[in-house]
C-alpha cells in the first residue's frame, strides 16, 4: 500500500495509558501502587470511553509526516536519478575513451604500415644505389687500370722514339687496339 492510498485510519486512544487498571499506577521501584485518589474523588470512578481520533491525510500531523516522507522520497528519487545520470555518463564517457584509444590504435597501425612501406622502399633505394655503387667501383677501377696501362705506353712510346717529343696518342691506341 502507497502512503498516497491512504484515505484515513480509525483507532482508538485509552483514557488512561498505563498497562495496569486505572486504579494503580507505577512508583519509582517499578512496582504497582494503589492510586489513594479514588477514595477522595467522587468523580474518579466515573467512566470516560476512549477517544476515537481518524487520522486521514489531510490531518496535520500525518500531513507533515506525509510531507517529510514525501521530501525523503523525493530527495531518493534525485538521489537515485542523480546514480542513474552518472552512470550513463560515465559509460558515455568509457565509450567515449574506447573510441578515441580504438582511433589512436588504428592510426598507429596505419603508421606502422606506411612506415614499412618506406622502410622497403629505402632498402629497395639502398640496394639499388649499392649495386650502382659497386659498378661505379668497377667501372673506376677499370678505368684506373687503362689509365695506368695508356701511361706506361705513352712512357715506352717516348722512350722508344727519342727523336720524336710529340707523339700522336690516336696512333698508339690505334697500334694496341684501345680505340
Amino acid at each position: 500500500m502507497q502512503p498516497s492510498e491512504v484515505s484515513g485510519i480509525q483507532y482508538l486512544v485509552p483514557s488512561n495509558p498505563s498497562p495496569y487498571s486505572p486504579h494503580f499506577s507505577m512508583n519509582q521501584s517499578n512496582k504497582p501502587a494503589l492510586d489513594s485518589n479514588q477514595f477522595l474523588n467522587p468523580l474518579y470512578n466515573f467512566y470516560i470511553p476512549p477517544q476515537i481520533n481518524d487520522i486521514s491525510p489531510h490531518s496535520s500531523c500525518i500531513s507533515s509526516n506525509s510531507t517529510s516522507d514525501e521530501a525523503d522520497e523525493q530527495q531518493l528519487s534525485l538521489i537515485i536519478e542523480r546514480k542513474q545520470r552518472r552512470m550513463i555518463s560515465n559509460r558515455e564517457s568509457a565509450r567515449r575513451s574506447r573510441m578515441r584509444k580504438q582511433r589512436h590504435l588504428d592510426e598507429l597501425w596505419a603508421q606502422v604500415v606506411w612506415l614499412r612501406n618506406e622502410n622497403h622502399q629505402l632498402i629497395d633505394k639502398l640496394n639499388h644505389v649499392s649495386e650502382s655503387h659497386d659498378r661505379v667501383l668497377q667501372e673506376n677501377n677499370q678505368l684506373k687500370e687503362e689509365a695506368s696501362e695508356l701511361r706506361q705506353m705513352l712512357f715506352g712510346v717516348r722512350l722508344g722514339h727519342p727523336n720524336s717529343t710529340s707523339v700522336n696518342l690516336d696512333d698508339v691506341a690505334l697500334e694496341h687496339g684501345l680505340s
